[in-house]
């Protein structure tokens, strides 16, 4: 589809795109997408959109403004930009961009990790031509008037998105390519494997493969998205509803075993991530 917009050159491309019902409620989805060259005349400022902006700058250089933080976009560089807020897009002279104005019932919490991981709404990622044959498909699709099933888009969306958090992680792991855990974060966990029944803290696993506090948790977070407490945590409960369905200890000794001094504080902790009581979880049917 050609553009007539002010700023946009001739070759662009712009594809609108309705959502169904279905896909509002329970997929991610586009609202539109495109492939831009573009000079200086093009700006968007906007109050309100009703769907975020993922971009990727191919050419040239673009300012991007949202609430009262401004940034450069530079050629490899991503755009991941909240439009339900005051917020304006620039050229700055010739530049050409492909981006996709997305959303979904997820969408926000993606998003507000994504942008919590990177520090800023422009960004620069490890595998950046990735990203942008993602982007491309979807225009490549619309153009040659291909039918994608919203499952299928969904799933691409979602696959960006975990993209972008999976490259973060493999970069401030200080790895190249290698999509495993770093080292101190696959040491940290067979420390807390073996030691989850204790009473143990962040110092002590942080000592347990010589980090500082600050530095190892940092690093724990980017490889694994969640911190090491919770990881902990995660382990007990593992534990807790192997012992549940496992054998007929008495709750009290399952609490001690899984790292907790006393019931009460067991069963509250077990309530409120599994949902249930420790009981009432013995007794469920799975």
């Amino acid at each position: 589809m050609l553009v007539n917009e002010q700023g946009v050159l001739p070759g662009s491309d712009l594809y609108m795109i309705t959502p169904s019902d279905n896909a509002k409620e329970m997929l991610f989805y586009l609202t539109s997408c495109g492939h831009y060259y573009t000079n200086s005349d093009y700006l968007i400022r906007r109050e309100y959109y009703h769907s975020s902006l993922l971009l990727y700058l191919i050419d040239g250089q673009m300012s991007v403004a949202a609430g009262s933080k401004k940034e450069i976009i530079k050629p490899g560089q991503v755009c991941l930009l909240d439009c339900f807020g005051p917020h304006e897009y620039r050229s700055m002279g010739h530049a050409e961009f492909i981006w996709a104005h997305m959303g979904g019932s997820n969408f926000p919490t993606f998003q507000k990790r994504i942008l919590q991981t990177y520090g800023s709404f422009v960004f620069q990622v490890i595998y950046p031509e990735e990203i942008k044959r993602q982007l491309e498909q979807f225009t490549y699709t619309r153009r040659n008037n291909q039918t994608v099933s919203e499952w299928r888009i969904s799933e691409q969306i979602y696959h960006l998105l975990i993209l972008l958090l999976d490259q973060h992680a493999t970069a401030a792991s200080g790895e190249s390519g290698n999509t495993s855990l770093s080292e101190s974060t696959q040491e940290a966990m067979d420390f807390i494997r073996a030691n989850y029944a204790e009473q143990i803290s962040l110092e002590d696993i942080a000592q347990a493969v010589s980090l500082s506090q600050y530095h190892f948790s940092r690093v724990f977070k980017s490889d694994c998205g969640y911190s090491p407490h919770e990881f902990l945590m995660i382990t007990r409960m593992d534990r807790a509803m192997y012992l549940l369905k496992t054998t007929d200890l008495p709750i009290k000794t399952i609490s001690r075993q899984v790292g907790y001094q006393n019931e009460t504080t067991f069963t509250n902790a077990f309530t409120s991530r599994i949902g249930i009581s420790p009981s009432k979880f013995r007794k469920f049917p799975i």
